[in-house]
């Protein structure tokens, strides 16, 4: 298992602060053959000056410096040509991994040779780096896997859980590059569906909450892009051609009449609360997370129940032995 080498790509921008924990998880971790690709995206702070000390201390980390800011895609696209691993792991500069992570994901691999990439639950690390609560994973049977080649259904995975054979992502074209958002699930379940992803209820890596994410920060175009990947899964299922997100956004969401688009902008509403939410919680900031329960309930209560049920579920499903 160790003859395997893995190639880590971890896109850093203004990851001054993160980036260290980051890379220390992988460096640290029980599997040693791998590499490490930072690609700086033109940081304002001192990313590319630790970035660079970081390459300097261990000949398996490698520093790249974008010439302009790229964004996240195309940094990591990059990236995926430049490795020379047999499988490509991604790493956020702002999460981390638990020691065992790479060496877990490499033996589900081996052990189911039809799948493709793997990947693994994790924890929420709170502003001052605590683990905390537990985010579930989708697929987690060879069953549920299947009914995702078969329904189209997205993956419920991060990009820092994600291990896969980089001839894949070679052969998919890597992310799409014109999306602002939502890049990671559409080629996830692209992936998922074409050749199968399977992930472990284990929480193999840590996944930090943030406020001024781009996800935070482009939420509706977030929400419009999920559907746009779930609209594709099904015309790919029925062999009809593929929307871009942009003819999407104006066929699917712009057209409609207006009490439509006003109940869908309701929902996406409801659910970027949601996250705020979660955030909120975890971060011990009681009164936000009070403002945001109630901001939410009100615009769709029975999202708000069916959400409490699906995690007190995941929850029990992992405690349980």
């Amino acid at each position: 298992m160790n003859s395997q080498k893995v190639s880590v790509i971890i896109p850093a921008f203004n990851a001054a602060e993160t980036l260290v924990a980051a890379v220390s998880s992988a460096l640290n971790g029980s599997h040693q053959h791998l590499e490490i690709l930072i690609v700086d995206d033109c940081s304002t702070d001192d990313t590319r000056k630790i970035a660079a000390k970081l390459a300097e201390s261990d000949p398996r980390i490698q520093l790249f410096v974008n010439p302009q800011n790229y964004g996240v895609s195309k940094s990591r696209n990059l990236m995926i040509e430049r490795a020379t691993g047999e499988y490509v792991a991604f790493l956020d500069s702002d999460d981390t991994w638990e020691p065992n992570k790479l060496e877990f994901c490499l033996q589900m691999l081996a052990k189911y040779p039809e799948v493709k990439a793997v990947a693994h639950a994790l924890r929420y690390l709170d502003k001052s780096g605590n683990k905390l609560s537990y985010i579930p994973t989708y697929p987690t049977t060879t069953a549920e896997m299947q009914e995702i080649k078969l329904t189209g259904d997205s993956p419920w995975v991060f990009p820092s859980s994600v291990v896969i054979e980089r001839e894949i992502l070679l052969k998919e074209g890597g992310f799409a590059e014109d999306w602002l958002v939502g890049e990671d699930t559409e080629l996830f379940t692209r992936i998922a569906q074409k050749y199968g992803l399977l992930a472990t209820k284990q929480p193999l890596g840590n996944y930090r909450i943030r406020g001024n994410s781009l996800t935070d920060k482009h939420w509706l175009k977030k929400r419009i892009a999920s559907d746009c990947i779930k609209e594709n899964q099904r015309r790919r299922l029925r062999g009809e051609p593929e929307l871009s997100l942009s003819h999407y956004e104006q066929l699917c969401f712009q057209n409609l009449p207006l009490w439509q688009k006003v109940n869908k902008f309701r929902q996406f509403l409801a659910l970027h609360y949601m996250r705020k939410l979660g955030q909120s919680w975890l971060n011990r900031e009681f009164l936000q997370t009070l403002v945001y329960g109630i901001v939410t309930t009100v615009l769709n209560p029975q999202a708000s129940w069916n959400k409490l049920k699906w995690m007190k579920y995941h929850e029990e499903r992992f405690d349980t032995p």
